[in-house]
């Protein structure tokens, strides 16, 4: 190849992980493809301003765009979709009748991690620590210096990395990715790490497999008003004994399962 075609020339960038790293390098061919779409799309996100409070960035991409670039069906594309939502590389969200779902895309385990790494060992917003803006931390100027933690601090740090680790005790056949991250975040800023943690409790006694059974408890305590630790233990103990089975654990969430 010439000089000039290179220069001639544009190309997608291709992440090299998605062909050698485990569990990414299993994913089918469509599916890697459409990573690197997306991935190439990032640069007109920014452009656009398509990106939420928190920074983080969305696309736009319609099936119908993605059978076209990639010469395939909509069904490929729909179980392309699904492969790349199931290993926690893609995050679709609707928006409403006659408007194009937003499109999420994240890095590896590794990469995406590390936001919540921050938080579990020290590091807080140089701005000051506040529960409500650890959701938007991978976006914020971050202070790395452990030592300028004060003693509150700590503990919130500690506590936060405790619930990281229940759930994935609780529920240790999710995968670790950046999208569990923000969902574990985000519950934690509504309810608190000890309302949190209690909420986890529940589903281990009761032996659930899914994360849906402590969002409906959450549920339950936001129809409730249940907003401390003693209201929901209050809250559990009378309905502990009208139901006394323990599949019956947890505000009326019945079952083990979703």
């Amino acid at each position: 190849m010439h000089i000039n075609e290179v220069k001639n020339n544009a190309f997608y960038q291709f992440p090299q992980w998605l062909l050698k790293e485990e569990p990414y390098k299993n994913l089918g061919d469509k599916a890697k493809l459409m990573y690197m779409l997306l991935f190439d799309r990032r640069t007109l996100s920014i452009k656009n301003k398509w990106y939420d409070d928190d920074g983080q960035i969305y696309m736009y991409f319609t099936n119908e765009q993605f059978m076209k670039e990639l010469n395939c069906s909509e069904k490929t594309i729909i179980k392309a979709k699904k492969e790349l939502s199931q290993i926690g590389l893609l995050k679709e969200v609707r928006q409403g009748i006659n408007r194009p779902n937003r499109l999420y895309i994240n890095g590896t385990v590794e990469s995406t991690g590390q936001d919540l790494k921050k938080v579990q060992y020290g590091t807080v917003e140089s701005t000051g620590q506040d529960l409500k803006k650890v959701q938007g931390i991978n976006t914020n100027n971050i202070n790395t210096n452990i030592s300028i933690l004060s003693n509150q601090q700590q503990e919130e740090v500690d506590e936060i990395r405790k619930s990281y680790d229940m759930f994935f005790e609780a529920f240790p056949k999710q995968r670790k990715n950046a999208f569990i991250q923000q969902d574990i975040l985000s519950d934690i800023n509504e309810f608190g790490n000890e309302l949190y943690q209690y909420a986890l409790k529940l589903a281990m006694t009761n032996e659930a497999n899914y994360p849906s059974y402590i969002e409906r408890i959450f549920t339950s305590w936001r129809n409730e008003g249940i907003t401390t630790l003693e209201q929901a233990k209050e809250k559990q103990s009378k309905h502990s004994n009208s139901k006394p089975d323990k599949d019956f654990i947890g505000f009326g969430v019945q079952g083990s399962g979703y």
